[in-house]
């Protein structure tokens, strides 16, 4: 999941996303970074006001990592081993609670220690004092997607919560400190497109950007054979025809790359039911 401590985007339009980068990165003249650029461009973007209102809310500035809740932002699919198909949202929720800074009080923390939340993480850790975030979800029936006064698959909106209820399904504990930050850190490649059986993409166009976006970019980052460093390749024993490739480090012998193949028999892996969805009508783009 996309993980941003806001639950909703700026954009809607996965096409606006370069545009988007492109306006809050630094001044390609001055190098740096302008307040009038970013305006600029989100004063022709009108979804992007519901963002722009939780971000100069007194939420906007996470006091640290510890006290700062994540969304999913996207709505994903959970689909059962029967095929059942019902359309998901991800909450990561501090069991510390959350806290957060006003302006000034983000100036003096930031001006005195620009890595106060990583040092705040790291130090909380070391004394054994592991951050938890229970894993919510909120689930609706696809059935009644078109019943609502707003998009379900738009990430500028929220679900509310009296109609979709939180509901606990996990959690996860950062009880270890890593050991190398450029090898189990800087190196690492989360990805959106990247899922397990039953979980799978709904038609969010913004989704569907990033699915192909993150990968695109970690190749460019990381290199072709990002997928076989340590700190993102599987743990258990897997089969791909990843072969050679630049920046290659893993060797491999074998003279059959490709599948299928009767000199190279592998164990198929199990079945699981693919996201269906029935599109009749005209598709355009207007704008």
């Amino acid at each position: 999941m996309v993980g941003n401590n806001l639950p909703v985007f700026f954009i809607r339009d996965g096409i606006k996303f370069p545009d988007m980068i492109h306006a809050l990165k630094p001044n390609p003249k001055s190098h740096i970074q302008e307040h009038w650029r970013i305006m600029d461009f989100f004063s022709h973007i009108p979804e992007a006001c519901n963002m722009f209102t939780f971000l100069f809310d007194d939420i906007g500035i996470p006091a640290d990592y510890r006290h700062m809740e994540g969304f999913g932002v996207h709505t994903f699919k959970l689909i059962t081993k029967a095929g059942k198909e019902t359309y998901v949202k991800f909450h990561w929720k501090p069991t510390c609670g959350v806290k957060n800074l006003l302006e000034d009080e983000a100036v003096m923390v930031g001006g005195a220690n620009h890595s106060h939340a990583t040092q705040d993480l790291y130090d909380s850790i070391a004394a054994g004092n592991f951050p938890e975030w229970k894993l919510m979800i909120q689930t609706m029936n696809i059935a009644d997607e078109d019943k609502f006064d707003f998009d379900p698959l738009d990430d500028t909106k929220i679900w509310p919560e009296d109609m979709f209820p939180l509901q606990p399904v996990g959690r996860m504990v950062l009880n270890r400190n890593i050991d190398n930050f450029f090898a189990e850190n800087e190196q690492l490649a989360f990805c959106p497109g990247v899922i397990v059986p039953g979980i799978y993409y709904s038609d969010d166009k913004m989704f569907q950007t990033r699915v192909f976006s993150y990968s695109d970019s970690q190749r460019h980052r990381l290199g072709p054979n990002y997928l076989m460093l340590p700190v993102n390749a599987p743990k258990c024993a897997h089969h791909n025809n990843h072969h050679e490739g630049f920046m290659n480090f893993m060797h491999r012998d074998e003279e059959v790359n490709y599948f299928p193949s009767r000199f190279d028999p592998v164990r198929h892996s199990e079945r699981v039911p693919i996201s269906q969805s029935r599109i009749s009508g005209v598709r355009e783009k207007v704008r």
